[in-house]
């Protein structure tokens, strides 16, 4: 198995390549996409052979390519993987804006089942577990909670994350976790009803570092998602109230690349390399990334 990445932004390219080792991927090729000094870390931590351009890296017959570029390239990115015949997984948040989502489905459209793009947090076992639990029982309403402190966003390397112009800012970044969380376990067609977010911790932010989302679906049940971006360990917990109580999925454990969904996630990209297609459908993922970017609209009018 020959994995591609395209792309190093943030963090999770680091992990996603330990835990693709960890399940067999006996090679990998990597394209900078503009982040030289990331992949120069990136390859001193993992075994990777550079290529200079996304052709030559697709020249290169990739069973699947991995998308961590900043947002502005994601959607060209996509139609050329995709258009290639290659399998595509794109690292959240795989759109910034509502704008940006418009042209990512243009690029995806005819290509779904070969488009994978997710929070890790959706395969983590809790939350299948929790899912799993509440199949068959009547849900009235669904909260989540995601704090992450978003410091690290801060620094001068990642600082477009903390952009809403260029990365969306917290309530994306964040918030984007709590609606995957909400669709996985309440289930699809949930719309956002309104947000807020507020500054009360992080003063250079350019975005949030706290922030409120409540969502409603058609048969009038509501969701709620409570998104912290300061201090403290960070947090993912996801509640559901049905008729007849409330289940709650609290993400954490010693092993955190499989608690948090790390290597269900990556086995589901796996599983698109040998042809398999998405696990998810694509108006599902397009409904949870028009949750984050739409309540980041509204919560800075």
């Amino acid at each position: 198995m020959r994995l591609g990445f395209a792309g190093f932004a943030h963090s999770h390219p680091f992990t996603d390549a330990g835990v693709a080792r960890d399940l067999g991927v006996t090679r990998i090729d990597g394209w900078a996409a503009g982040e030289p000094e990331r992949f120069a870390a990136f390859r001193e931590r993992h075994e990777c052979e550079s290529a200079g351009s996304l052709t030559e890296l697709l020249d290169r017959r990739p069973d699947a390519v991995v998308v961590t570029v900043r947002p502005a390239l994601i959607a060209d990115t996509v139609a050329r993987i995709l258009r290639a015949g290659v399998p595509c997984f794109v690292n959240k948040p795989a759109a910034s804006s509502v704008a940006a989502l418009a042209e990512l489905h243009r690029a995806v459209t005819g290509y779904e089942e070969r488009f994978l793009t997710t929070s890790v947090l959706r395969f983590a076992p809790a939350v299948t577990e929790l899912a799993e639990r509440i199949a068959g029982r009547r849900v009235l309403s669904a909260r989540a909670l995601v704090r992450h402190d978003i410091a690290g966003f801060l620094t001068p390397e990642r600082a477009w994350q903390d952009d809403p112009a260029e990365g969306g800012g917290t309530l994306v970044s964040l918030g984007l976790h709590g609606a995957e969380l909400l669709d996985a376990v309440a289930g699809p067609g949930a719309r956002v009803l309104a947000a807020t977010g507020s500054v009360l911790v992080h003063p250079t932010t350019r975005s949030e570092d706290v922030g409120a989302i409540m969502l409603g679906w058609p048969d009038g049940r509501v969701g709620t998602i409570e998104v912290a971006g300061v201090g403290g360990d960070e947090v993912y917990e996801v509640a559901v109230q049905t008729e007849d109580g409330v289940e709650t999925a609290r993400l954490g454990g010693s092993d955190w690349q499989e608690a948090l969904g790390y290597r269900a996630t990556m086995r589901a990209v796996l599983a698109m390399a040998a042809g398999a297609p998405s696990p998810l459908p694509w108006p599902r993922t397009h409904a949870v990334l028009t949750a984050a970017t739409t309540a980041a609209t509204l919560a800075r009018p």
